[in-house]
């Protein structure tokens, strides 16, 4: 096992590999933390501006972040995109954060407003009686019968964008962030994608209805 001092002359990614590859990661994980915990801090603050969140909610996520990342240690070097290692690690954290403030507001938002999605028009939407286990499968199958007719990127959108719309208008500024990351694309194509393929999923349905 290295050293304390071996440690702390470690690079950021070395630092990462190690943590992410060790069993005795004591030492390990408090290097890491001492020089992210900061800067994932001030992301998860603006994150809760965003969402306008309390900021207790942001630094418990920002811990919450690192814990997860000792737990499942799925760094892999050879997944960075960016030239610049630490803002390449940064990234990386800010994924896993995202992910945990998706779970906060999927168990805590406020549950009042219920927006529909295109495919509750699937078979004339409410028309028919919720309690039908018939009806209730063959929508569904057909749900999956044109969602698969999209590609991967409108695909991972629309899922995406299914979480939230029973509760929000739209996507969150940091989920489309999160997604143009996934899918190296531009923000304005996560947007511009999101609309074909929900322009698709109606043609698709009305097909269907008629």
């Amino acid at each position: 096992m290295l050293t304390q001092t071996e440690i702390y002359q470690l690079s950021d990614i070395k630092l990462l590999e190690l943590l992410c590859s060790s069993d005795d990661d004591h030492l390990l994980y408090e290097q890491f933390v001492n020089r992210f915990l900061k800067d994932v801090q001030d992301e998860c603050k603006r994150l809760c501006e965003r969402r306008k969140l309390d900021t207790h909610i942001g630094i418990q996520i920002a811990h919450e972040t690192f814990e997860r990342l000792k737990k499942y240690k799925s760094f892999k070097t050879d997944r960075i995109k960016l030239v610049d290692e630490r803002k390449a690690i940064l990234s990386y954290l800010n994924r896993i954060s995202t992910t945990l403030f998706n779970t906060y507001h999927k168990h805590n938002e406020d549950k009042g407003t219920i927006h529909k999605t295109y495919f509750d028009d699937i078979l004339g939407g409410t028309d028919c009686s919720a309690t039908d286990a018939k009806v209730l499968k063959e929508r569904k199958d057909l749900a999956i019968f044109i969602f698969k007719k999209l590609n991967i990127k409108e695909q991972k959108i629309i899922l995406a964008d299914l979480e939230y719309k029973r509760h929000h208008k739209y996507l969150p500024d940091d989920v489309i962030d999160s997604l143009a990351e996934e899918l190296n694309i531009k923000r304005d194509s996560v947007r511009k994608i999101r609309e074909r393929a929900i322009e698709k999923i109606k043609n698709a349905i009305n097909e269907i209805n008629q």
